[in-house]
């Protein structure tokens, strides 16, 4: 998954038996994950397991970790012999159940299991943040179209972001105007919008443009920009324009 961060938690107890020692410890790849409120996720995840005469999970736990209070459950059995183990599953979250939580209020989930055994229990979990999660779903230009004379100056528009879940913001490096693909000038203001919150631009033309680009038969452009947030996901929006002398 784009923009995954690897981070493997372990939990460890010590467990005294009589004479002897043994250590308990348990960890999971990956330790936190994004979740895509478009896709879901879905991602084989390894859970590695040292615990002397060897340890079952019975089910996996989905819970809101800023309450502990459960949210779903996976009935499937991990388990293994021996002193050390390592057992995976593949772990699915619908996009329904994403915006669901989300909406609910939840904003940290944890995917918990408990592998007990005859030297004791214990647990570790994936986390999932869902405000850090969200992708930029789509931008807009408002108005759409606007009309540029040959003594029109500047320019203004907003720019509304929406994003598909939490908090979302997205940088543009530049606007272009274009006549098909071809850049016949370019704004290199760099500008950082919301989701939620409209940003608003003004663009000052150089005196000529609008005459020239008439004189040359080009009566209609473009002003584009593309925005990137975090997770490199990339969407553009436009405003036409039509030139008049």
């Amino acid at each position: 998954m784009a923009g995954k961060r690897l981070i493997t938690l372990g939990l460890a107890l010590m467990v005294t038996a009589g004479s002897a020692t043994a250590q308990q410890i348990v960890t999971v790849d990956p330790g936190d994950a994004w979740l895509n409120a478009s896709d879901g996720y879905r991602e084989q995840v390894t859970w590695r397991v040292a615990s002397r005469g060897g340890a079952a999970s019975p089910r996996g736990v989905f819970v809101n970790l800023d309450n502990n209070r459960e949210l779903a459950a996976v009935d499937k059995i991990l388990e293994f012999s021996g002193d050390r183990g390592e057992v995976t599953e593949v772990l699915r979250i619908s996009p329904e159940q994403v915006r669901q939580w989300h909406r609910q209020g939840v904003r940290r989930v944890g995917y918990r299991r408990i592998f007990a055994g005859a030297a004791g229990s214990i647990s570790n979990h994936v986390l999932f943040d869902l405000d850090a999660s969200g992708r930029l779903a789509q931008v807009q230009a408002t108005p759409p179209q606007q009309t540029l004379t040959g003594k029109s100056r500047q320019m203004m528009m907003s720019w509304n972001l929406d994003g598909d879940l939490g908090s979302i913001s997205a940088h543009s490096v530049s606007g272009q105007f274009l006549v098909g693909d071809r850049v016949v000038y370019e704004v290199l203001e760099p500008i950082t919008a919301r989701a939620g919150q409209p940003m608003r631009e003004t663009v000052k033309l150089p005196a000529g443009l609008v005459n020239e680009l008439v004189a040359n038969g080009i009566y209609q452009v473009r002003y584009t920009r593309t925005f990137v947030d975090d997770k490199d996901t990339r969407r553009s929006a436009s405003v036409e324009l039509n030139l008049t002398e």
